[in-house]
């Protein structure tokens, strides 16, 4: 972490003073000032070093005692009796980030706020317009003990407390890790890409198959271009509060491999599978809205599916970078296989997208956990990208109805810095006859979509 470094290198600095005479003073600083312009040290600790390089070597002795004051007004006075210095060291780069001298206990306090507008052109059914929190989250994760991890994330964008990520992982097995607690099940380069980093506001159409976060016990680990992710999951928190019949279970699994990755540079693969046996009321049932949030209507809709046995779930995953162009896509193949003679069924979709960072940024990729992550502009203008999504999902198959969208969308981002961004998005929706709008509407509905976003993350 950035706060050990920091510790680490103020700490050297620190018990270096006592040693420089003026000669050698005027290299010191120049060297601080390297540190604080790549960000290693803050301003307020720059300025301390810099009081302390300033103060004249007397004695032998002096200067020692001058480090000690200058470390202990950089990280606190421990109050002891040894005059030993504070073992915590502070960081509000982001969010809160508080560690223990020793690098054994740490904890990071974040967040994220989404507010989103949409305006609709509606066809047939009636879609209103509006604004909406879409995430209002506080996070707390760090570590224990050294090899012990933990994260907890609350959202409270529907006026609930919503738990997200809450979850314990053990590392000392590295580069194997267990994790044990509610989180994602390891299904879907776009899924367990975080939202802070999504190119679109929301996820594509197949999305709709994947489990999302439930309670389960997982384990994974890599290689140099490879990652394995698997686990046993039951429901999420608050499912199923109030039956006393068995939940639902499921197991899955995600392979990636980055054959090349380089700077501003790389190519990525993945598959995974994911076997659920639903609860104790045997039924599925799969609908989505047209990739916008704010409405409530769902053209896509299988209904209820009863006397369900066991659903499998298969996945292909793409996606390649160059300089500041990026190609993702992803297939997903939904079975639903039911009891003794009854009809199995049969769904699918597919989404690709393209993007392209006009002021010359890339898209982060991290292979060790086969995901994308923070894009960083590369000047105080920010960075702009430009994005192109046709996604796909079938929700028909011999007598279920569901209905076949396809989506259009063109997203403008623009990433004011590596924490705010202001996001657009214009969708057109393409639905064949069975898509009718919860029943109410007849189908071929097709209506279009303008929305947009402000979002910052902490």
């Amino acid at each position: 972490m950035k706060i050990y470094t920091l510790g680490l290198c103020s700490t050297l600095l620190l018990g270096t003073l006592p040693l420089v005479d003026a000669a050698e003073s005027d290299g010191l600083a120049e060297l601080l000032k390297v540190l604080r312009d790549n960000g290693t040290l803050t301003a307020a600790q720059y300025d301390k070093l810099q009081q302390a390089v300033a103060q004249p070597v007397e004695t032998p002795a002096q200067p020692v005692s001058q480090a000690s004051t200058a470390k202990d007004d950089i990280f606190g006075d421990s109050g002891g009796d040894g005059g030993e210095n504070q073992d915590l060291l502070i960081s509000s780069e982001g969010g809160l980030e508080v560690a223990s001298y020793d690098g054994e206990f740490s904890f990071e306090l974040g967040g994220r706020l989404m507010v989103d507008s949409a305006f609709y052109q509606q066809d047939k059914a009636d879609l209103g317009n509006g604004t909406e929190l879409r995430r209002a989250r506080i996070e707390l994760e760090g570590t224990m003990f050294t090899d012990w991890a933990y994260e907890l994330g609350v959202d409270f964008s529907d006026g609930n407390a919503d738990v997200k990520d809450a979850y314990m992982a053990y590392n000392g097995f590295w580069p194997v890790q267990l994790k044990v607690g509610q989180f994602k099940e390891p299904f879907s380069l776009e899924e367990l890409t975080s939202s802070r980093y999504s190119t679109f506001m929301e996820r594509a159409l197949p999305n709709e198959f994947v489990a999302g976060r439930h309670i389960g016990i997982g384990a994974k680990t890599l290689g140099k271009n490879w990652t394995l992710a698997g686990g046993i999951f039951g429901e999420s928190f608050d499912d199923d509060a109030d039956d006393e019949g068995d939940e639902g279970w499921g197991l899955s699994g995600r392979l990636t491999f980055a054959p090349y990755q380089a700077d501003r540079k790389a190519l990525h693969f993945g598959t995974a599978l994911a076997y659920r046996v639903p609860d104790d009321e045997q039924k599925v049932k799969y609908n989505v809205r047209p990739e916008s949030h704010i409405t409530d209507v769902k053209f896509l809709d299988t209904g209820s599916i009863k006397q369900v046995d066991n659903t499998l779930l298969a996945g292909l995953e793409m996606a390649g970078i160059w300089g500041p162009f990026s190609l993702q896509s992803e297939y997903m193949q939904m079975r639903v296989k039911r009891l003794q003679d009854k009809q199995n069924y049969s769904f699918d979709g597919w989404y690709v997208y393209g993007s392209w960072f006009i002021t010359g940024e890339s898209r982060a990729y991290k292979f060790k956990k086969g995901v994308f992550a923070r894009v960083k502009p590369r000047s105080r203008k920010g960075a702009w990208e430009l994005a192109l999504r046709y996604s796909e999902l079938n929700l028909n198959d011999t007598d279920i109805n569901g209905g076949l969208g396809k989506n259009w969308t063109l997203g403008l981002n623009w990433y004011i810095n590596k924490r705010f961004r202001l996001m657009a998005n214009y969708i057109r929706v393409d639905n064949d006859q069975y898509a009718d709008a919860d029943g109410d509407v007849t189908g071929n509905d097709d209506p279009s979509v303008m929305q947009m976003r402000m979002q910052v993350d902490f």
